[in-house]
């Protein structure tokens, strides 16, 4: 048995805080694989019920809210342990006003599904709701540390729409990042070489996810849409022109999509050379983007977006060469007051070095990170920086200055979604969205088990995390 590195950080982190949840688990069906996902399982074999299990709050926007949830047999260890099969069962919401008044049913479902995805639209903006997740009369309760913080709103039942930023819009951008093109299976635990992976004559599971993303993103209002960074899994001449062919069919490029670089979008498997050597490794990715440490600049509508290359050869670190910082902060003072939101693969905060599971090593050094930090105080119309990397999804601290730096959770996998950025003349606000597309939801279920379930703890993050309004002038 093999596990990652990125595998191994997040078990060492999570595990001494996160046991105290664990329930005694009913046994795997016989002659299932380790590790292996099976699928749902017909309620009627199922004695005594179901449990509806993992509750998540996923989305809160101005006038809508997602909530995901898996039904299992009573017994199942809901929150770590080996993959377990969902139960089929049907699924209902109620939702009512937290200051008074009945909870009625605003989605009910007969279709039976182990795994639940329920959008709620026609909310108030800036109002408290009551609400529960039901399926076959049970309530959907939560099960990870992550929601069940006292203050959450799994915890509480309780949630808030945001209160938009007022004004006319000046534009909307989605944000995705890590969709590791070419990965031959998802990564945590891998037992004898197997590890998660889609069955045989689907596609494959990478290329279903971004497909699915992008025609998720394309139903909604955004413009354009930036992957930041891990664009590919190994920088092969397949995987880039296997991504290009998908991200061209949502639209044209530095146009309808944009791409920045991430540290596997540099490697070049089985290579020995030097950290940094970088004349050393063919450049199959710089088909897709900028050569390697040089940015790109676009407008979208009345927005300026930036993309920065942080990456470098042989090291999953970042890096951003004294050339590109300075090209970096002539582009920012030239038209300074613009609303400005900036895209690196590597966070760049102190914050987000000493949270990470990797530490400081993992994200881009602080010296470098100063740099870029002090051009964007200086530049008025900077408003956000945003991360991928860590696959988590959280909102950090600047070093420095008054610009939002935020970590994106991935494509790839669980949580497996977009980010929607709403700007307006007021600010701008922020929201997470699953892929709504059942084959990609289906797989995120089965990756929430990688690593012995322990994976989400690191990548959800808070609700305030994923989804958040930011009142500000531009």
């Amino acid at each position: 048995m093999t596990i990652s590195r990125r595998a191994f950080l997040s078990a060492a982190t999570l595990a001494a805080g996160s046991l105290v949840l664990a329930r005694p688990a009913s046994a795997l069906p016989e002659g299932l694989p380790p590790g292996l996902m099976p699928g749902s399982l017909d309620p009627a074999t199922i004695e005594g019920g179901i449990q509806a299990a993992d509750l998540e709050v996923a989305t809160v926007t101005d006038t809508s809210v997602a909530f995901t949830w898996a039904t299992y047999a009573p017994g199942v260890l809901t929150p770590y342990g080996l993959a377990q099969p969902t139960v089929n069962a049907g699924e209902e919401v109620l939702i009512g006003p937290a200051d008074g008044g009945a909870m009625t049913v605003v989605h009910a479902d007969d279709t039976p599904r182990g795994y639940h995805h329920v959008i709620v639209d026609g909310l108030e903006p800036g109002r408290a709701y009551r609400f529960e997740c039901r399926s076959n009369g049970v309530r959907a309760v939560p099960s990870l540390a992550t929601t069940h913080r006292p203050s959450s709103p799994e915890m509480t039942g309780t949630f808030t729409t945001l209160t938009p930023p007022p004004g006319r819009s000046l534009g909307t951008i989605a944000i995705t990042n890590d969709t590791h093109i070419g990965k031959p299976y998802h990564d945590g635990i891998k037992i004898e070489g197997i590890g998660l992976r889609e069955a045989e004559g689907a596609r494959r599971f990478p290329t279903m996810q971004l497909e699915e993303l992008l025609a998720g993103v394309a139903g909604t209002s955004a413009a354009a849409i930036v992957v930041n960074g891990d664009c590919t899994d190994g920088n092969s001449a397949e995987q880039a022109a296997e991504f290009k062919r998908i991200m061209d069919g949502f639209g044209a490029q530095n146009s309808r999509w944009f791409a920045t670089r991430g540290n596997h979008d540099n490697y070049e498997p089985g290579s020995t050379s030097a950290r940094g050597d970088m004349a050393e490794v063919p450049d199959h990715f710089g088909t897709v983007g900028p050569a390697r440490q040089q940015h790109w600049a676009a407008h979208v509508g009345e927005l300026r977006l930036i993309g920065i290359d942080s990456s470098t050869v042989h090291d999953d670190g970042g890096y951003i060469s004294p050339e590109q910082l300075d090209a970096v902060h002539t582009e920012l003072l030239d038209d300074a007051d613009r609303p400005t939101f900036v895209f690196a693969h590597h966070p760049i905060t102190r914050d987000a070095a000493y949270t990470n599971a990797g530490g400081p090593g993992f994200i881009v050094p602080e010296d470098q990170a100063r740099r870029l930090q002090d051009s964007l105080a200086g530049t008025p119309g900077a408003a956000a920086m945003f991360a991928g990397h860590t696959h988590r999804t959280r909102r950090g601290r600047a070093d420095v200055g008054h610009v939002d730096f935020c970590e994106r959770g991935a494509c790839l996998g669980y949580p497996g979604g977009y980010t929607l950025l709403d700007v307006r003349e007021g600010g701008y606000m922020v929201t997470f969205h699953r892929t709504p597309a059942r084959e990609s939801l289906d797989w995120s279920a089965r990756t929430r088990w990688s690593l012995l379930g322990f994976e989400p703890e690191y990548m959800l993050g808070s609700v305030d995390d994923r989804n958040y309004s930011v009142h500000r002038g531009f």
